[in-house]
């Protein structure tokens, strides 16, 4: 599905890694729910990010009690999302809303490449012009990174028989029915072609589908601020001339704002039924071949270290 078949191999190697042999573990349910976001497409950002939680809805009772609770003693309606924490109430709400996503059995990829990457998908199954002419060019790329990457994470992430429930926020990626239908077709083809087994039926939605419970949108959200943190802290860092070195610590730069910083603490708890893995993708050296790397964040003073790395050439 990728560029390069070996570049997804790679990457779905490291994310077992990450994530803990053998997860997740248990018994399974019925519905798996990924819930898909992406930050840094704005002009002057130098990474793109995209981030994807996956859960079993039937296995994460005590954190839907616990949504409902915090959207009634907290933001009630109010949104959470990465670009409005600059509002006063969401900002006090964001160490609950952290908290309360600490409930969540399941996992959380965060993918980061830089801006010039370059195209993820080449020649894959249902990303041709024809499929894609409904989107503007300068969107296709990252509605395929999406599409792809959260397939491909799905698929490694479910079991025989499941059910899948897709959803996105409603942005130019899926703001009309028309996109809607052509997304869930590159989504159903990628989830098939990366998987080894059969699955139940397919949707693809986005927060609009929400039941007035704000519960899908509080599940976006959360894939919404890992993203933007996760870009944030790259960018900071590529501005100051740095860059994550295995094995070695790093300090965040000052320029980090306080909102990415204290989402960064909180993606770099280990010992979580919400597994965290960062991993990112750059061109390797010299143009050749590509770089797979996980990126560890941890919470002594926000600091950032790269443990490992894979080279595909």
């Amino acid at each position: 599905m990728l560029g390069k078949a070996r570049l997804g191999n790679a990457f779905l190697r490291l994310l077992s890694e990450r994530l803990g042999a053998g997860f997740p573990r248990g018994e399974r349910g019925k519905t798996l729910l990924t819930a898909a976001d992406f930050s840094g497409t704005h002009s002057g950002s130098l990474f793109t990010s995209y981030a994807f939680l996956t859960i079993d809805l039937d296995r994460n009772a005590n954190w839907f009690s616990a949504q409902q609770a915090f959207r009634q003693q907290e933001l009630r309606k109010r949104r959470m999302s990465y670009k409005a924490l600059n509002d006063s109430a969401r900002r006090r709400a964001l160490p609950s809303f952290l908290l309360m996503s600490d409930r969540l059995v399941g996992a959380l990829t965060i993918v980061v490449m830089p801006r010039d990457f370059g195209p993820l998908v080449l020649d894959a199954e249902g990303a041709s012009d024809e499929v894609l002419d409904i989107w503007k060019p300068g969107v296709r790329e990252h509605l395929q990174r999406m599409a792809h990457l959260g397939g491909m994470i799905t698929a490694h992430l479910s079991c025989p028989g499941q059910d899948v429930f897709f959803i996105t926020d409603q942005d130019e990626i899926a703001s009309n029915t028309a996109q809607l239908t052509r997304l869930t077709d590159v989504i159903g083809r990628t989830i098939g072609h990366s998987s080894n087994h059969d699955f139940g039926h397919l949707r693809v939605g986005t927060t609009k589908s929400d039941d007035g419970s704000l519960m899908l949108e509080d599940l976006a959200a959360i894939a919404d601020l890992s993203a933007g943190a996760v870009c944030d802290i790259m960018g900071s860092m590529a501005q100051e001339g740095l860059a994550p070195r295995h094995r070695v610590i790093t300090p965040l730069p000052a320029r980090v704002t306080s909102k990415s910083r204290m989402i960064s603490m909180w993606l770099s708890k280990r010992e979580s039924s919400l597994r965290r893995a960062v991993i990112m993708l750059k061109p390797g050296a010299d143009g050749a071949g590509h770089t797979v790397q996980s990126i560890a964040l941890h919470a002594w003073q926000g600091n950032i270290v790269m443990p490992s790395e894979r080279w595909m050439p």
